[in-house]
């Protein structure tokens, strides 16, 4: 027997053939492949800013002298300034390693197997991935021609096995913008309902003020885009 089939005994059955998720290409992957050197490369496959970080981002982090030190886990500082920029009292407010790591997290705190999530496709990657990764199933209910998100169709596809709705908005990646009426309608049904505004910056829709009125409703802010920070 193989090193890797024994191994292979003690690894979940539903993730012996699991699939890994990778949303963009490294130039360095790249090289030898194409027919331009790795620095000349424009990446533009993984939304990320091409103009890179503040200069008072790069000053300031050159100035951390204390990388050493754990950082404080309830994040005090740093949702206390959240607070300002987002507009909702630091209470709401959890920061993460990226989106990634929080909708892993929202997942973990939601899902046991065989739960299951609804998401609004084509969409972000990421929901299919942490989903089944956390052993829940999902529900695709597929955006109309116009990839606009059917609230009526979204509610229909909800059994007694769905713990959360997953809403991209603006979606990623069409761009496309589902109104604020249609996501209250969701709010409505009770459930969970995750509204991923990475790309908030860009559009300046937002359902961020309502937080403090739905307690089912959680919504995602990333700095890697308008901020260009993604490491």
């Amino acid at each position: 027997m193989a090193a890797s089939e024994g191994i292979e005994r003690f690894i979940r059955p539903d993730l012996i053939t699991f699939g890994g998720y990778s949303a963009r290409t490294s130039p360095e992957t790249l090289k030898g492949k194409v027919e331009v050197a790795v620095e000349d490369i424009i990446k533009l496959d993984a939304n990320e800013n091409p103009y890179g970080c503040s200069p008072r981002v790069r000053k300031a982090l050159a100035a951390c002298h204390d990388l050493n030190i754990y950082p404080d886990n309830s994040q005090t500082r740093l949702r206390k300034l959240l607070e300002g920029y987002a507009g909702v009292d630091a209470r709401h407010i959890v920061a993460g390693s990226a989106s990634n790591q929080l909708i892993d997290l929202v997942l973990r705190l939601f899902i046991s197997q065989g739960d299951e999530v609804i998401n609004c496709v084509p969409t972000f990657g990421i929901y299919r991935f942490s989903t089944e990764l956390c052993g829940g199933t999902l529900v695709e209910v597929p955006r109309d021609e116009n990839f606009a998100v059917s609230a009526s169709a979204v509610k229909a596809a909800i059994s007694g096995k769905t713990k959360i709705i997953f809403l991209a908005n603006p979606n990623n990646p069409t761009g496309t913008i589902t109104p604020r009426q249609d996501i209250l309608e969701l709010i409505d049904t009770g459930l969970p309902v995750l509204v991923d505004e990475a790309y908030y910056e860009f559009s300046g829709e937002t359902v961020v003020p309502l937080v403090n009125q739905y307690e089912n409703l959680m919504v995602l802010r990333t700095f890697s885009k308008w901020a260009g920070l993604a490491r």
